[in-house]
């Protein structure tokens, strides 16, 4: 989509792909939430009250875009704290923090201890050469393409139009990648079943 200004960024295909999956993964970045990705951590034990350290692979997370939840030992959520000063389940209070856990000293109710794991909704990984998988749904895989196009387009300041142009088609798709992931939940015993609103939504797409 954006070929015949690739050659201003570098002569050889390499060294274009080198940019095209810097935009690619700025783009993932921001479309995290969008792309979904969830992960498990290793099984902490926890047994105090303090900050936690949870870890993927016997090293820190370093990829949380967002928690989810955290299971106790018997496999239930943990309830999240209403601020920092509550007495009972986790808080986070911002991005660079770590999780915050109470409730395991208390007099009444005390929370289990055992191994917890934490649920969370990761960045994307990062695309690093042709053969990286690219970590978003299918189904709006045209989407980040007109996505990325227009951030590679927003570099040049006598392309707005075609900025506006590839973010408007990719607006189309937003709606689209948040029905695949709650699709992917599974939404009933018999599977996901189409629905007249579904059938009137995408005929009203013309992308």
């Amino acid at each position: 989509m954006v070929e015949s200004y690739l050659e201003e960024i570098g002569d050889e295909e390499s060294v274009q792909n080198s940019f095209i999956f810097t935009y690619l993964n700025q783009g993932l970045r921001k479309l995290a939430h969008l792309a979904y990705q969830q992960k498990d951590s290793d099984a902490l034990y926890i047994s105090s009250d303090d900050y936690h350290i949870f870890t993927i692979g016997g090293s820190a997370i370093t990829n949380m875009y967002a928690p989810l939840r955290i299971l106790d030992p018997q496999g239930r959520d943990m309830q999240k704290r209403v601020s920092f000063a509550d007495t009972r389940g986790w808080w986070r209070e911002a991005a660079n923090t770590n999780i915050h856990i109470k409730g395991y000293a208390l007099a009444t109710n005390p929370l289990p201890p055992g191994n917890h794991i934490l649920q969370y909704l990761a960045y994307p990984a990062p695309v690093a050469s042709l053969n990286s998988a690219v970590q978003f749904p299918d189904a709006g895989s045209m989407g980040l393409c007109y996505y990325v196009a227009g951030l590679i387009m927003e570099s040049r300041p006598s392309a707005k139009d075609l900025v506006n142009h590839y973010y408007s088609l990719a607006d189309g798709y937003w709606e689209i990648v948040a029905l695949a992931n709650t699709m992917g939940r599974g939404v009933s015993s018999g599977g996901p079943v189409p629905s007249i609103a579904d059938a009137k939504y995408f005929m009203s797409r013309k992308a």
